[in-house]
Parts: C-alpha cells; structure tokens; sequence
C-alpha cells in the first residue's frame, strides 16, 4: 500500500515536470530570459529602476505567456528568483567582497591626537609673540606669527586685516590675540 501511494506520487511529480516543460514556449523563454538580463543588469550598474521594473515586467509577461499553469507559472518564478538571489550573492560578493580598494568617501587614515596640538613648550614661547593678521579677525582669522601662519581668535574688537597683533594667550589649539597698541 505505502509502495503504491509513493508510485503515484512520483508519477504525479514526473506528470507536473512533464507538463511544465512542454508548456515553455520560445516566446516565453525569450522573455523569462530577456526579464533576467535585465534584472541582473540592474544589479550591477543601478540607475534609476528602468531595467529592474523592465526585467520584472517581462518575467511576468514570460509567466504568462509560457505557463498553462497556475501552478507551473509558480514553480517556474520559484525558480527564477533563486536564480537571481545566487546572482545578487555574487554580484555582492565581488563587489563589495574586495576590502583593499580606496574609497573616495571614506577617510582611512588616521590624525593622531598629538600632531593636533601645541605643546606645552610651543604653547609657552607663542605668548607674548608679535605678528600680522593676514585676514579680518571676526574673531576668528588668519595671521602670521613667528614666521608660521596660525589660526588665530580675536580678544574683545575684531581686527582689521595687516594690523599688527601680539599672542595673550595659547589654551590647547585656540591661540587668542590682541591688536597690539601703539
């Protein structure tokens, strides 16, 4: 009995794998495969969804056209889509898989906390010095002092540019300025 039941289940099996292969048409085909390209077409160069909706309406139309069945129009997406999941894993994986390329997004390198400040010595030997704003100083500005050029913050009135200044105080990378007077 369990013998007859699994024959008839396998040939029910054979008749629908039967019956959905006879039912391809090439028209069908061409599309299910035009529909393909498209979508996988999509996934490697993106634009704006014309070739992935296009890819999608052909498939669907190459379902339509091809099946006699609900069921192998069914069977026939089921395999189509596992077909482009496998694609887009590929596709991803070659893409995305290399780590070694140079992204003109993302900064790779580092700025280390000390090449960002002043040390205490540097600091130190700034105040007092004289120098030029080279820009407006509204607060903030330009000016040459000690021969560097320096990020500078006015104390009290802005500062007209190629007025002589002279450091009041160094806090960390915030240089603060004067006009000098006189």
């Amino acid at each position: 009995m369990l013998l007859a039941n699994l024959t008839d289940a396998v040939s029910s099996q054979t008749s629908f794998f039967n019956d959905w292969l006879t039912g391809l048409n090439i028209g069908g085909i061409i599309l299910l495969l035009v529909g393909i390209a498209l979508v996988v077409i999509e996934m490697i160069i993106p634009g704006f969804g014309i070739a992935g909706v296009s890819g999608g309406a052909a498939i669907i139309a190459g379902l339509i056209v091809s099946s006699k069945t609900f069921g192998a129009a069914m069977f026939t997406l089921a395999i189509i889509v596992i077909l482009l999941c496998i694609a887009a894993l590929i596709i991803f994986k070659v893409v995305f898989g290399k780590k070694h390329l140079k992204s003109k997004l993302v900064l790779e390198e580092s700025i280390k906390g000390n090449s960002t400040e002043l040390d205490a010595a540097a600091a130190a030997e700034l105040v007092g010095k004289e120098g030029t704003a080279l820009s407006m100083l509204r607060p903030s500005g330009i000016a040459m002092i000690d021969g560097k050029r320096l990020d500078v913050l006015a104390k009290g009135e802005f500062i007209q540019k190629g007025d002589a200044v002279v450091v009041t105080e160094v806090e960390g990378l915030h240089i603060s300025v004067e006009k000098k007077n006189g």
